[in-house]
């Protein structure tokens, strides 16, 4: 079988549309995760739609419906701004960090959203040449995937981690 039927009908492989879809959200991720390990921030701001909100947010807040954000951006002009003071601002120590995402899920009917409503639990770990690999931060993404040219992109991106306490300071993007 060479060729499809489009990204909605019985393509390559007989996948269907549901599973395409699915392939396609995934790989969203999976590329987010990639972009953000191997520190290329300008590909991975292009994973996100311009008015796009991202905030970073302990779950303890969230809970008490308190605004108080770690992290927040509500334009990817303001995540440019961010990985700007990343490169050029902020002094850390050097460290390698790495992303897993699982348990990806749609949340049907979620009130109130134009795209894709997601969910996925997420881990941090850190790694520094002074210290043993560690957990950084673990969580929820909740997220709304939306489709901009042909592509999945970001309109909204709430990492929510499940600790009160982050464990150092919180610099790069979750």
């Amino acid at each position: 079988m060479h060729g499809s039927d489009g990204v909605f009908g019985e393509g390559l492989l007989g996948l269907t549309a549901a599973a395409i879809a699915r392939l396609a959200v995934v790989e969203l991720y999976d590329e987010y995760n990639h972009l953000l390990d191997s520190a290329d921030f300008d590909a991975w701001l292009q994973l996100f739609t311009e008015d796009c909100d991202y905030r970073v947010v302990a779950r303890e807040n969230l809970d008490q419906g308190l605004p108080l954000a770690t992290m927040r951006c509500e334009s990817r002009a303001m995540l440019a701004d961010r990985i700007s003071a990343i490169r050029s601002t902020q002094f850390h120590r050097p460290r390698l960090i790495r992303r897993f995402v699982s348990g990806l899920r749609v949340v049907p009917d979620e009130p109130g959203v134009d795209g894709i409503a997601m969910r996925a639990s997420f881990l941090m770990v850190e790694s520094t040449n002074d210290e043993p690999t560690r957990i950084l931060l673990a969580g929820e993404h909740r997220d709304i995937v939306v489709a901009v040219d042909g592509r999945l992109c970001f309109a909204r991106k709430v990492c929510v981690y499940d600790s009160p306490l982050v464990p150092t300071s919180l610099i790069h993007p979750v």
